[in-house]
């Protein structure tokens, strides 16, 4: 995962550590779940697009997304 404006990159690994710049992933009923290295979590379902669904981080934010290959 990429951050742009952020400059921040980081991979997967077995648990989400924003020091060593790791997310989690796992995927339950066709739900893949993503703990984001920066916080927060990504709840997505693939699309014929691609993958959409949201981003939750604590009880302030909740947004839809969707990821496009380009």
């Amino acid at each position: 995962m990429e951050f742009a404006l952020q400059g921040f990159v980081s991979t997967f690994a077995d648990r989400a550590d924003s020091v060593k710049r790791t997310n989690q992933g796992t995927v339950v009923d066709g739900t893949l779940t993503i703990e984001a290295a920066l916080g927060g979590r990504y709840l997505l379902r693939r699309t014929a697009e691609g993958l959409s669904g949201r981003y939750i981080r604590g009880t302030t934010l909740d947004v839809p997304v969707t990821l496009r290959k380009s």
